[in-house]
């Protein structure tokens, strides 16, 4: 079996996969609250499994969701779980591609831990938590910032003094690059094109957001920055604002630059303009009902979108573009953001077709209409599978 594991700062999701040909996901789940109280789900034949259990960390978490498994009877015993993938959030400069993790690989998320405070401690623990209690058991990372380290120096690069940079590591990483790179995968097969040769604006639209160009294949720019609070406006996030007003609020209020860097993560965004909710669905029901904060948010949302899609579109060769992708939770299933995004967009003629925009879908689906000068499509991200692929292509050349 194969364990595919997202550890945040206080969970891990996880999926089971069978090593069949067919790789079904056999049970999956989440231990959340992870620090706080403890709270496990795990669903497993349609049926919901849950556990209020004390988790101190993230080491006891995984103690728990392997014996949730034994005791379940999901599992026999412990070494029927051949491989653990794990998503870890930052792998710097270092780490262009997954990787089996070896003690160097451990040294570089641990390096990585300034970059990513939130993430990167759990995944680690984490990850020596399996080691500890399948010792034998071969463990894979796949880095959400590996994808983009195709990135030029003139993308990456912040304009600031050069030993920012040379001393600190202060540069743009990107992030969301396992989504990104399975769109892309699975672009190319869907419509039997060289990977290499593909060029794309995908949209990874939900509550974190971003935008990234892929440009013969790779990763030729991103909206997410030194940390995920770059770019556009998402859920809780700001996005992007002048940086001055962080100096600004700290004087007016009385606090520190963490207590304003904490808001502009967790209390910005949707939440913050629309007073409703950091979710998109509350938010498009809101607007309907006239709510004008919400409309505003909603408006201030799709208009970043669309005018980043313009400056991406930019970076590529019409007559090469291949199409234009939503993807993630509101990219996939909010057909009114989609076309409000488009609609947005004047400089290029784009048009989604309605009937093909509301219909239903399970991997992907063209929603342009035949006037659009690019085509524009819907598509399932699926970030486990991708480390699962990667697993597979590990093995095999290993």
């Amino acid at each position: 079996m194969y364990m595919i594991i997202n550890s945040g700062s206080s969970s891990i999701k996880f999926k089971l996969f069978s090593t069949d040909k067919d790789e079904k996901i056999i049970t999956e789940g989440i231990a959340e609250r992870i620090g706080i109280d403890g709270r496990l789900v795990i669903n497993y034949q349609n049926e919901e499994h849950k556990f209020e259990d004390k988790m101190n960390d993230h080491n006891i978490a995984v103690e728990m969701i392997l014996k949730k498994l034994l005791s379940l009877k999901i599992i026999e015993n412990y070494n029927q779980i051949e491989t653990v993938g794990s998503r870890v959030v930052h792998g710097g400069e270092q780490i262009k591609e997954s990787v089996v993790i070896t003690p160097e690989t451990k040294e570089i998320i641990k390096k990585c831990i300034k970059l990513a405070p939130l993430h990167n401690p759990g995944a680690l623990v984490a990850i020596e938590a399996f080691e500890k209690i399948i010792p034998n058991v071969l463990q894979v990372a796949a880095f959400d910032t590996s994808f983009h380290q195709s990135l030029a120096p003139e993308q990456y690069l912040y304009p600031v003094p050069n030993s920012w940079y040379d001393k600190y590591e202060v540069r743009k990483y990107g992030f969301h690059g396992i989504s990104y790179k399975y769109i892309c995968e699975h672009f190319g097969k869907v419509f039997k094109k060289d990977v290499k040769k593909l060029n794309l604006v995908i949209c990874h639209l939900g509550n974190g957001s971003s935008v990234c160009c892929v440009k013969n294949g790779v990763s030729f720019d991103t909206t997410m920055g030194f940390t995920p609070l770059a770019g556009l406006m998402m859920g809780t996030r700001s996005g992007d604002i002048d940086s001055s007003v962080i100096e600004y609020m700290v004087k007016e209020t009385n606090s520190d630059v963490f207590k304003i860097t904490q808001i502009l993560n967790k209390e910005s965004g949707l939440l913050g303009v629309s007073e409703v909710s950091s979710d998109m669905r509350d938010i498009t029901a809101a607007a309907s009902q006239n709510n004008s904060k919400a409309q505003k948010a909603f408006e201030m949302y799709t208009q970043r979108v669309a005018q980043t899609i313009v400056q991406y579109l930019n970076n590529l060769d019409r007559e090469k573009i291949d199409g234009i992708v939503f993807t993630a939770g509101i990219g996939e299933n909010s057909n009114i953001v989609r076309q409000a995004i488009i609609d947005k967009i004047n400089i290029v003629n784009l048009e989604i077709d309605n009937k093909k925009n509301l219909e239903k879908y399970d991997d992907f689906k063209e929603i342009s209409s035949t006037k659009s000068e690019i085509k524009i499509y819907a598509f399932r991200t699926n970030e486990e599978q991708m480390i699962l692929n990667d697993i597979k292509k590990l093995k095999k050349n290993k």
